[in-house]
């Protein structure tokens, strides 16, 4: 059986996060997307589908979850919580980001974070919104809505807004009542996710920082606008190329996303 840990680490202002750690081999913290956090179902299928020839390293962002939260929140916060989290595991580490969580990994690897590769998926960006615009109004709306009480309608202007779930889609979401009460859990944080994405706009000036291999990869069934973000993320990121899998939507199955994974990682190790 393969080992499974839960600990935590504390990054740079105190703030304790709680990390899981499962499988052997070589090294992956996964960065998951505004709703995913230790136990939620996609987390727990991707470490399952990957633990038997991966490390893999999974953390609850800050205020989500197990983990702590410490005001003032910033971006920059959120690339220490990774580095700590990489600087907790010895040896080569390669970052996998699903959609937030991409916007997560590409600060980090700008900030000079300790990663060798990262693989992004889907980063939820707009390859027609102004670059040089840092549109974060959306992200005050979100917070006015959590502020006074307004949490469900938070979440429904989230996920019609940054992830194009059409309303239909988000009416029967909201019929699955523990499902949706989970997703009501974490409004609070979303419009962070928002200033983590640069209103959108992908952020030219951190793109163009990143140093390492980079793989940025969209589903072949899913939205149109996502496969055009990743594509422009592409030519933001020196060197990085651009992977397409066919079959797959936004959440991708944990064994399509492995083996993606498994031909990325056996480059990048030929290379090192």
């Amino acid at each position: 059986m393969d080992q499974h840990v839960d600990r935590t680490v504390v990054s740079a202002d105190g703030t304790v996060l709680a990390v899981s750690d499962a499988g052997t081999g070589p090294a992956l913290v996964v960065v998951g997307g505004a709703f995913d956090h230790h136990g939620t179902p996609f987390v727990t299928g991707l470490t399952a589908a990957l633990q038997g020839r991966y490390r893999v390293i999974t953390y609850d962002r800050r205020g989500r979850g197990a983990s702590g939260d410490t005001d003032p929140w910033a971006i920059e916060r959120e690339v220490e919580d990774l580095a700590a989290v990489v600087a907790d595991v010895e040896g080569p580490v390669t970052a996998v980001g699903l959609c937030v969580g991409a916007g997560v990994v590409l600060h980090g690897l700008a900030g000079g974070v300790r990663l060798d590769a990262a693989v992004l998926w889907e980063p939820p960006y707009r390859a027609t919104v102004d670059p040089h615009a840092d549109d974060v109004v959306f992200a005050d709306v979100l917070d006015e809505h959590v502020a006074v009480g307004r949490r469900a309608q938070a979440v429904r202007a989230f996920l019609a807004h940054v992830l194009g779930v059409p309303m239909g889609q988000i009416t029967a979401l909201r019929l699955k009542g523990a499902l949706w009460r989970s997703l009501v859990v974490d409004a609070h944080v979303l419009s962070r996710d928002v200033r983590v994405l640069n209103g959108l706009a992908i952020p030219e000036r951190v793109a163009a920082a990143v140093g390492v291999p980079v793989l940025v990869a969209a589903g072949g069934d899913g939205l149109e606008w996502m496969r055009q973000a990743a594509r422009a993320v592409v030519e933001a990121v020196p060197g990085s190329e651009y992977a397409e899998v066919p079959g797959q939507g936004h959440v991708p199955a944990p064994e399509a996303l492995g083996q993606l994974l498994d031909r990325f990682t056996a480059r990048t190790a030929a290379r090192r």
